[in-house]
């Protein structure tokens, strides 16, 4: 089945706004027609009575002479415009008007009159409105009635109703074109946006987004050009990562490949196969760290990396990590604040704290001091080592991966280059964050920090 296709967001707002201005014009219109009409009939029907009142008082002086003539004086009233007199008395009807006649009287009108009392009541004659007054005149036994047309009246208010009905429709096709025009100017920073996010697509990662001063977009171009600025730096951080893994990969590959071709040139020297044979397995012991590392880090990229948590004791995971890496003589400094178990995966934490002795025994002469202390919510691990220490504008640069000190350039002890990078990952993974300080008695300070409590939620 074929899915329907919705209208644009714009055809939508513009049919909005036209819905709104027909309902509330509709409704207006309704309104001041009821209110014009229900004025216009009772200003016509006070009028009728005015003046078949004043009819009535006539026709009364007129019949106190000795011999009235009914039609005479019937003729000689001045009515309302197209109105029609009719009168009865001793029980005979009389007509001022031709084509006035008792039949066009209503019954229940008559009878109200001819109990004593005035009365009005609307009627219709031929299908025309009319408004008819009845007066008693009980001195001469009398009764006056008198028809008052209401087809003037009728024929304002259709057009009145004509008008209403054309400015309703005016104002829905107004409020329909102000809604193409409101949305159009709504939607102007949507389809700017979408340019920017088609140039970008394309390569275009100098495009940025541009409020023209407008407070309200201000938020949106804000996000906007903080992800683009995300995104390239990102692709940027990979281009110079794969470069840097292609480069790292060249010179294990290279070696090993000499330590071959040494291997097989001097295959009648046992000595030298030895030589040579020691120099491509701690090349391959080498490659095989970089290959590992590369892999951490590309799952910490992808976002596949999961953390298992766990209460740790960080005091006897500190001492473990030092039995493994051979740093038997170096006593682990657990102050009487720090906390006994934290919450983290004791597999990264136990790496971070590896790699930060292992950087110290190849660069720094080795690590001098271990401590695990507290710090607020956080535990802290710190390891100082008696190397020639990271200049102060290096230390950020030196969690790079790939990254190295002018000391680590210089020396002549090899390594991936990512050992500092990681711990920086897993920290932050943990919530926490890695920082490089100058060590009190010379060397560096690398202090790993992370919550107590475990990665926030």
């Amino acid at each position: 089945m074929r899915a329907v296709r919705q209208p644009g967001l714009r055809v939508r707002a513009t049919l909005a706004w036209a819905l709104i201005a027909l309902v509330l014009s509709v409704g207006l219109t309704v309104l001041a027609y009821q209110l014009t009409r229900a004025e216009l009939m009772s200003d016509r029907q006070d009028r009728a009575n005015s003046q078949a009142y004043l009819n009535a008082r006539l026709l009364r002086s007129g019949l106190r002479s000795t011999t009235p003539d009914m039609s005479d004086l019937l003729s000689s009233l001045e009515g309302n415009a197209g109105s029609r007199v009719i009168a009865r008395r001793n029980g005979q009807w009389y007509a001022g008007s031709v084509g006035a006649s008792a039949d066009d009287l209503p019954s229940s009108l008559r009878d109200v009159v001819r109990g004593g009392t005035a009365g009005r009541q609307r009627t219709d004659i031929d299908g025309l409105p009319f408004v008819a007054v009845g007066v008693p005149i009980a001195e001469a036994s009398a009764e006056y009635y008198e028809l008052v047309a209401l087809d003037d009246v009728d024929g304002a208010l259709g057009a009145l109703a004509v008008g209403l009905a054309v400015g309703a429709l005016a104002a829905t096709a107004l409020a329909a074109l102000a809604g193409w025009y409101a949305s159009g100017q709504v939607l102007r920073p949507l389809r700017r946006m979408a340019n920017a996010s088609t140039g970008i697509a394309e390569g275009r990662l100098h495009t940025r987004l541009d409020a023209f001063g407008d407070p309200d977009l201000m938020p949106i171009q804000t996000s906007f050009n903080r992800m683009v600025e995300a995104v390239e730096h990102r692709i940027e951080r990979e281009h110079r990562f794969t470069s840097d893994v292609s480069h790292e990969l060249r010179s294990p590959l290279a070696a090993m490949l000499s330590s071959i071709e040494i291997a097989r040139a001097q295959s009648r020297d046992p000595e030298a196969v030895d030589e040579a044979l020691a120099h491509l397995h701690r090349r391959t012991d080498a490659f095989h760290q970089l290959v590992n590392d590369l892999l951490e880090i590309s799952r910490v990229d992808a976002g596949q990396t999961r953390l298992e948590i766990e209460p740790i004791e960080p005091g006897r995971l500190v001492g473990a990590v030092l039995d493994m890496t051979g740093s038997t003589g170096l006593v682990v400094d657990v102050a009487d604040d720090a906390p006994e178990v934290v919450q983290a995966d004791k597999r990264r934490l136990g790496r971070m704290v590896m790699n930060l002795v292992e950087n110290a025994d190849r660069y720094a002469g080795g690590a001098t001091r271990i401590a695990v202390t507290r710090d607020g919510a956080a535990l802290r691990i710190t390891v100082d080592d008696e190397g020639p220490g990271i200049p102060e504008h290096e230390r950020r640069h030196v969690l790079g991966r790939f990254a190295r000190g002018e000391h680590a350039r210089a020396s002549t002890t090899t390594g991936t280059g990512l050992g500092l990078a990681l711990v920086d990952e897993h920290a932050r993974l943990h919530g926490g964050r890695v920082l490089i300080d100058a060590a009190p008695g010379g060397g560096t300070r690398v202090v790993i920090e992370i919550p107590i409590e475990g990665p926030p939620s």
